[in-house]
């Protein structure tokens, strides 16, 4: 069966497949690449260890985003995976009586958003790995069956039967092969099952078929393996799950006729899809009261990923791709970045090679704390102050979350009432809501909303007031008892009851009811102020916030057809170096290309029509100054002493090496490289094979801007 790592190439929605460099195995040990973060502009003024230091904090960072992330995709599918579990455990005992013949049960689940987490949930509890959404009790054997294991009615038939029959061990009874049925018949299959039923204790263990892009499998072949296997129900409880991932939810009635429809019991799930996830995954993540992540992110990354999620790609990946590259940015950018968590030790900054560090962030430091500036020696009190200043930055990151909170909850009200939101549309999804909220509180003018907000607000009716003052306390007190007890919240929630009191003693004409509506406005414009304050104002905020800064787009989203030409044209600006003893060559020289960089070249030299041996003529020139340059450089090494005086001038001779190749072995040599080079220019598609002239090609790539 097809392997789940392997691309599958004739899935027509893939433009393009990374394949990544597998190196040779006889590579030395000590020439792997290192795993270490990119380098930083200021390189001059990291850490000695900056790079390992950064990295580490990186990869703690990241992994309880991650975490925190994983759990709430948890969460959402949920709800999806018990119930196909629950349909999958009474398939065979919820059926409907009176039936004309028993049918086929089929389960779809449609996943367009989520990507593999729910199927591994799936398939761990009904196998018996987890027990996490009621799948407890689930007796079954389960096999994952791909697009290309069912090209044909008989080899798909034979990838079902064999990927069952080898998921479970019955002893087997050796039979002559005459007669033995073949693999791909049905009732090898029941035979099969009726012993491994009999090994089941009396329990009526289900056989399950995970169908994976069932959107690529030929529906004419699964017509008649539906009908095939729909004429044994009674004999082989067998079970079709078909994981899609198309958003028509009716893929079954447009593509199978009645006729197939009618031998099937469908039963159809869908995961949760499109803003749902992704509104859960950031608020829940980054603005979440009990979760405080490490990095916190800007509205320019924020703005990315909703534009990425909606336009591209609406799924998990792309969520946790884009998170995860913005975490990295964020630490290979700036030195300081080694503060996120944790402070250096005073020996570590004191060592001399730390004295760029040290005079780097000294200056932030004085710039910002002018008055009272720190000596070049006062280690410690450096330290103090990136402590200080990563606890102040913190508990104003969770002050603005619950501004967000409650601006959010007075939001969403006012517009349940019909009043004006954020954006002066009252008719807005909650997604639309959220983020317009976060937009307004990271990268708007916060203070315009909340007087808009408070303006509204004098405009409530007397039970309006009642209902929102009665949200805003069960928001404040149902907070976390460490935060609920602080001096501020406390004194909130002493206001809002004063508030609900003289309430109850007014009516909605008094005087006393305008008065309370007055010192609402005034109360949440003030609460509002104070919690939503900038970020940018903490000390050394660009180390725990990434800001405006601009998510690098083309890491993402790159052109293949750029990258594929600047890589070919300079591809000593893309190769990673594996020996550190050999530097990359800088001269800039043709001869010190890779040979399909130098035939590439001499492609973009010609025209639409290319005469191999033309071509080949031209490779072969840059090769031999290639030969001659290294034939060179190795007399030059080894004549290296010093010349000795002497009355005569002597000529120097070249030293000859002894196994140098005969010009017959060169040119086969040569030839071979060549057609190397050849054939990966063919399998970029950068060339056309043409039937009228056997020993010409046509190009397929024009109007390159730079070859040189």
């Amino acid at each position: 069966m097809q392997d789940s790592h392997i691309p599958n190439l004739d899935d027509v929605s893939k433009t393009s497949y990374y394949i990544p460099f597998n190196p040779s195995s006889t590579k030395r040990e000590e020439h792997k690449p290192k795993t270490s973060i990119p380098k930083s502009h200021f390189e001059d003024r990291d850490l000695n260890n900056g790079r390992e230091l950064r990295l580490s904090a990186y990869k703690d960072a990241w992994t309880k985003c991650l975490g925190r992330m994983q759990e709430i995709v948890r969460d959402l599918q949920a709800a999806s995976v018990k119930d196909v579990i629950n349909e999958v455990q009474h398939s065979y005992s919820n059926i409907l009586p009176g039936l004309p013949f028993p049918e086929l049960p089929v389960i779809s689940l449609t996943n367009s958003g989520l990507g593999s987490a729910v199927l591994d949930s799936i398939t761990s509890e009904l196998e018996g790995k987890t027990a996490i959404y009621g799948g407890e009790n689930s007796n079954c054997v389960l096999a994952h069956i791909y697009p290309g294991d069912i090209p044909n009615i008989t080899t798909g038939m034979r990838s079902i039967i064999t990927g069952l029959i080898e998921k479970q061990e019955v002893d087997s009874v050796k039979r002559k092969s005459t007669t033995s049925l073949a693999t791909y018949d049905i009732k090898y299959l029941i035979a099969w099952y009726k012993i491994w039923a009999e090994d089941s204790e009396g329990s009526s263990p289900h056989i399950i078929v995970l169908l994976h892009e069932f959107e690529q499998i030929d529906p004419l072949v699964m017509r008649d393996i539906f009908d095939i296997c729909s004429r044994y129900v009674s004999e082989l409880p067998l079970i079709f799950l078909l994981s899609m991932t198309s958003p028509v939810s009716n893929y079954l009635n447009v593509t199978y006729p009645r006729s197939t429809l009618s031998l099937l019991r469908v039963r159809q799930f869908s995961a949760p899809t499109g803003n749902e996830i992704l509104d859960a995954l950031i608020f829940n993540t980054f603005f979440d009261l009990e979760f405080q992540p490490d990095i916190m992110i800007g509205p320019a990354v924020f703005q990315y990923i909703q534009d990425y999620f909606a336009r591209y790609n609406p799924s998990v990946d792309t969520i946790f791709t884009v998170l995860q590259l913005a975490h990295l940015k964020h630490f290979s950018t700036d030195p300081l970045a080694v503060f996120v968590k944790d402070t250096p030790s005073v020996e570590t900054l004191a060592s001399p090679d730390s004295s760029p560090f040290i005079d780097a962030l000294r200056n932030r430091i004085n710039t910002i704390n002018a008055d009272e500036e720190i000596p070049a020696d006062q280690y410690s009190a450096l330290v103090d102050f990136v402590d200080d200043a990563r606890y102040k930055f913190y508990r104003g990151l969770h002050s603005m979350k619950l501004g967000l909170h409650v601006m959010l909850s007075l939001l969403l009200f006012l517009e349940e009432q019909g009043y004006t939101g954020l954006k002066g549309s009252p008719d807005s999804g909650r997604s639309s809501k959220l983020w317009d909220a976060m937009d307004v509180v990271l990268g708007g003018d916060p203070e315009r909303a909340i007087k808009g907000l408070a303006f509204v607000a004098r405009k409530l009716k007397q039970r309006e007031l009642g209902d929102i003052l009665g949200r805003m306390y069960k928001l404040i007190n149902g907070l976390a008892v460490a935060l609920s007890s602080a001096e501020e919240e406390q004194h909130a929630k002493s206001e809002i009851v004063a508030m609900r009191t003289h309430l109850t003693q007014c009516g909605e004409d008094d005087n006393s009811f305008v008065d309370v509506v007055s010192a609402f406005s005034t109360w949440i414009t003030g609460y509002l102020t104070t919690k939503l304050r900038p970020l940018e104002n903490c000390p050394l905020w660009d180390i725990w916030y990434t800001g405006l800064s601009p998510f690098p787009s083309d890491i993402i989203n790159p052109s293949i057809r750029a990258s594929l030409v600047a890589g070919l044209l300079q591809p000593h600006a893309f190769a990673e170096n594996l020996d550190p003893h050999v530097p990359h060559p800088i001269s800039g020289s043709l001869r010190d290309l890779p040979d399909i960089s130098i035939l590439f070249k001499r492609y973009l030299d010609s025209s639409k029509m290319i005469n191999v041996y033309d071509w080949f003529e031209s490779f072969k020139t840059v090769l031999e100054d290639q030969r001659q340059h290294y034939k060179e450089l190795s007399t030059t090494q080894a004549s290296a002493s010093p010349r000795k005086r002497g009355k005569g001038k002597q000529k120097a001779s070249p030293q000859v090496d002894a196994n140098e190749e005969d010009d017959s072995k060169w040119d086969i040599h040569v030839q071979a490289r060549f057609v190397r080079a050849l054939h990966e220019l063919d399998y970029l598609g950068l060339i056309k094979h043409t039937g009228r002239k056997a020993d010409h090609l046509v190009r397929t790539l024009f109007d390159v801007d730079d070859a040189q």
